[in-house]
Formats: C-alpha cells, sequence, structure tokens
C-alpha cells in the first residue's frame, strides 16, 4: 500500500467513524479533515485550493436547491397543506402501517424515473411523514424505504448511473438501452423483494406500538389531532396545491436550474400566503435557521470528494483494493468487488465507483476472459450509495425533511438493510446468469 493509499483510507475511516459516533459536527469532519489529509500527503496550498474549489463545484447546486427547497415545504406545512391531505386520507380510508411502508417505495419509484433523487426526496417525504408520525412510526423506515425505492430506477437508459456505466461499453451500440433490457429482469425481483421487506418492517413497528387502533380516527380526535395554527391557511389549500404541483412538473420539464423553480415557487408562495412584509421577513429567518447546519455539511462534502478525486488518493486506493484480492480468485474480481459495494461506498462517490474503480476491475478481469459488459452490470448497481453522505449528499436534505433524522441514526438504521439487498441483487443476477 502506498502512503497516499493509507492516508485516503485513514482519512475516509476516521470521518465515517466520527460521523457515526457523533464526535464531531459534519462540517469539521467535511471541512477540516480532507485539508489534513492533502497536507499530510505533500500538496501544496495552491493545490488544495484546486481540489477544493473542483470539490465545491459538484456540490454548489444542491446546496442552493436546499437553499430554497426546504424553506419551501417548510412554508407549505405551515399554511397546513400537507396536513389537510393527511387528514382526509386519515378519514376517508383505513390506514395501516403496512399499506404506508409500501406507499414508502411506491410513491419514489414512480417520481425517480426523472432521474432526479432531490425530486423523489422532497415529493415523498413532506407528504408521507405526517402519516408516520400519526400511526407512531420510525420515520427512519420512510427514509430507508424512499431510498431503496428510487434504485429501482437506475438502470433506466437517461439515469446518470446507467449512462456512466454505458460510457464504459463502448463497443455496444445503444448501451444505455442494453443495460436496461439485461438488467430488468432483476431490477423487478429487486422489487418484489422490497415491498416484503417494507411489510416486515411495517410488522416490526406495529409490534412496537405503530398503528391506529381501527385504523380510523373519529372527527374529534381529527380536529384535535390537526389544529389550526395563526399560520394556517385553509382557504388556500387549492391555490398552495396547484403551485406545488406546477413546482415539481417544473423540475421534470422546464429547462432550468432545479434551485430556480424552488425559488421561483417559494417568492409566489410567500406572497400569496402572508400579504403583511413583516411576517414574511420573520418566516424567512426561521426557515433560514432551519437550513443550518444542513446546507453547509452538504456544501462541504464536496471539499471530501475534491481531494479524494484531485489528490490521485482514489486512484491508489482503488489499486490497493483491487490488488488485495489473491489472483487465485481473479475470475470473481467484479463479484467479489459488487458483494462488499455497500460498505465501499463510504469511500467512493459515484463518479469514482463507475470512471476509477470498474474500468481498473475490467482491465483486471480481462486478463482472465472476463467481459467488460459482465463487470459494468455487476457493478452498476452501487445500491449503498443511498446510505453514504459522501456519494449522495441528498441524504442531509432527507434527513431534513424526515422531522430532523439524524444522519447517524440513518446510516445506522439503513446500512445493514442496503448491503443486505446489494448481497441479494448479485446473488440475482448470477442466479440469471446476467453476471456469469
Amino acid at each position: 500500500m502506498t502512503y497516499t493509499a493509507f492516508i485516503g483510507f485513514a482519512m475516509m475511516i476516521i470521518i465515517t467513524y466520527l460521523l457515526l459516533k457523533k464526535k464531531v459536527s459534519t462540517l469539521i469532519a467535511f471541512g477540516v479533515i480532507p485539508i489534513i489529509g492533502a497536507i499530510l500527503i505533500g500538496s501544496s496550498l495552491n493545490d488544495i485550493a484546486k481540489y477544493i474549489s473542483k470539490g465545491l463545484d459538484l456540490t454548489l447546486s444542491l446546496t442552493m436547491i436546499m437553499l430554497f427547497s426546504l424553506p419551501y415545504f417548510k412554508l407549505m406545512d405551515d399554511t397546513g397543506l400537507f396536513n389537510t391531505i393527511v387528514k382526509w386520507l386519515l378519514k376517508h380510508t383505513k390506514l395501516h402501517p403496512i399499506t404506508l411502508a409500501i406507499i414508502s417505495v411506491i410513491i419514489p419509484t414512480i417520481i425517480e424515473i426523472d432521474g432526479s433523487v432531490i425530486s423523489a426526496y422532497v415529493i415523498t417525504i413532506p407528504l408521507l411523514i405526517p402519516l408516520y408520525k400519526k400511526l407512531k412510526m420510525d420515520p427512519k423506515v420512510l427514509l430507508f424505504l424512499c431510498s431503496a425505492g428510487m434504485c429501482f430506477d437506475y438502470i433506466i437508459p437517461w439515469n446518470a448511473r446507467t449512462l456512466r456505466g454505458a460510457s464504459l461499453l463502448k463497443s455496444i451500440e445503444n448501451a444505455p438501452n442494453f443495460i436496461f433490457v439485461k438488467l430488468i429482469p432483476i431490477q423487478i425481483a429487486y422489487l418484489l423483494i422490497l415491498i416484503i421487506l417494507a411489510v416486515i418492517l411495517a410488522k416490526i413497528q406495529m409490534k412496537n406500538g405503530a398503528g391506529l387502533a381501527d385504523g380510523k380516527l373519529d372527527n374529534g380526535e381529527l380536529e384535535e389531532a390537526f389544529k389550526e395554527t395563526e399560520l394556517s391557511r385553509p382557504k388556500m389549500f387549492w391555490p398552495n396545491l396547484i403551485l406545488t404541483i406546477l413546482v415539481v412538473v417544473g423540475l421534470i420539464v422546464v429547462k432550468v436550474p432545479n434551485y430556480f423553480m424552488f425559488a421561483l415557487g417559494l417568492v409566489i408562495a410567500i406572497s400569496i400566503n402572508y400579504r403583511d412584509l413583516k411576517l414574511q421577513n420573520k418566516l424567512l429567518s426561521k426557515y433560514a435557521a432551519e437550513l443550518y447546519p444542513t446546507a453547509p455539511a452538504v456544501l462541504l462534502s464536496g471539499v471530501v470528494v475534491g481531494v479524494l478525486q484531485e489528490s490521485g488518493m482514489m486512484d491508489q486506493m482503488v489499486n490497493v483494493l483491487v490488488n488485495f484480492i489473491p489472483n487465485g480468485l481473479g475470475t470473481w474480481v467484479y463479484i467479489i468487488i459488487a458483494l462488499i459495494g455497500a460498505p465501499l461506498m463510504f469511500i467512493f462517490t459515484n463518479d469514482t465507483w463507475y470512471y476509477a474503480l470498474i474500468p481498473i476491475v475490467a482491465g483486471i478481469c480481462a486478463k482472465f476472459g472476463v467481459s467488460t459488459e459482465f463487470v459494468v452490470l455487476a457493478l452498476m448497481m452501487n445500491i449503498g450509495a443511498m446510505v453514504s453522505p459522501v456519494a449522495q449528499p441528498q441524504i442531509y436534505l432527507a434527513c431534513d425533511l424526515a422531522d430532523h433524522t439524524e444522519l447517524a441514526d440513518y446510516v445506522k438504521f439503513s446500512f445493514p438493510l442496503f448491503w443486505i439487498l446489494t448481497i441479494i441483487w448479485v446473488v440475482l443476477g448470477m442466479v440469471f446468469r446476467i453476471f456469469i
């Protein structure tokens, strides 16, 4: 192992440990430790500045989305939009934890068709979190099922992951469609397994006291549960609902940055719901306070990515990882990497997974007669990314939306489940003879 690779591994292990044990704030973990790592490998101040600049470029747009999306949904919550929807559902349906868990899988599966993780989170979680609260279900279940549900859409031809994988299959015509057709049988099986897992998690929640006695609340209980406040705007329900739908549709069809759609929606929403300028400023100040430290943490995650990718740490870490596997297992290197993909995503970003790790693994496997096609297909579904804030900084936004769930608590709850899903997915690929 080279010195640079050692520092890279040490840096990521320290960051992960400190975050999971809640020893330091995310801002220190992401903003300070990578810089120390860069100094230790001999990078100059100018080099470090370049690493940081490149990394922040990757997370700036996501931070801008949070800057406007979180206040938008907080405002809609204050107006009573989500409470009204939940109140109607509770009044007209027999809501059950199992039903809610399955819905938590289906909704993000549909929304993620546009390829946007942000869209899936900001639509699914604000809509369902009030129901989780009412049924006394753990919000971490919602976070996990929403994140896992999105993984079904990883293989659609326009998804960023599919496009990254397709770029490595230069000899195959229309590679995105090739990947989609090859992997769809596994994905269908994956979705069915995920729904079964959702039912199991719901039953565990019920054993812990989740659910309503008969699945319904009477009118008195409904009114007590959803009391109006001075910020409630019941007469603005339909304008607010239509505006929210337009913002969501705009995210998908309008060719402008996502953060602009939320900014426009926020300006319109606060103007039509709260005409008083002093109240508007008071609300914006309240929402701004709730952005901290989540938004800065997302921005600073770019420092980690920048240092890893631009300093050469990641390339050397990949070489160490691949060379660690004995030559006798050379034919199965890609399968072994796929099986341990979930924990590996704590040290990889999505880009380094596809553009640094997979090409090296493919090169090694080619020496043993394994087609690059098999390697790319087996390593396509880095499901573990959905539990890693380094690979998927949108998780910070999701945790904030899910009743301010602690990131460390989400990781501890979800990681074993994501790893199990990863192993099942790889085994299915081998059983269906798609990877071998």
